[in-house]
């Protein structure tokens, strides 16, 4: 594959602005960038059977069990306001008034 990348053209496109001293640079690192995925496409992949990872997944979740429970009121005598064992917070949003009132 050829070396020569357009850098200005894909800065253009990345909406990228560049210096002018930039671009010898840009130009031979994409075109490094290039050989090597030329260099991956000729390897002999036939035989290799395709993956969703490149590492073993496994779940890490522990299993649920049912364990000892906290009674309710000690969790509502938490809360800085309740009512009917629930936790009481202020208001967030205004309701609107209607317009004909």
């Amino acid at each position: 594959m050829s070396q020569d990348f357009d850098v200005e053209h894909y800065a253009k496109l990345s909406r990228l602005t560049l210096k002018e001293e930039q671009i010898p640079m840009l130009k031979k690192q994409m075109g490094d960038i290039l050989e090597m995925v030329d260099g991956i496409s000729e390897l002999d992949i036939e035989n290799v059977e395709g993956t969703n990872f490149a590492v073993t997944v496994e779940n890490v979740i522990r299993e649920d069990v049912v364990g000892q429970s906290v009674a309710v009121s000690e969790v509502v005598a938490t809360f800085p306001e309740s009512e009917d064992n629930q936790n009481r917070v202020p208001q967030m949003i205004e309701e609107k008034e209607d317009a004909e009132s």
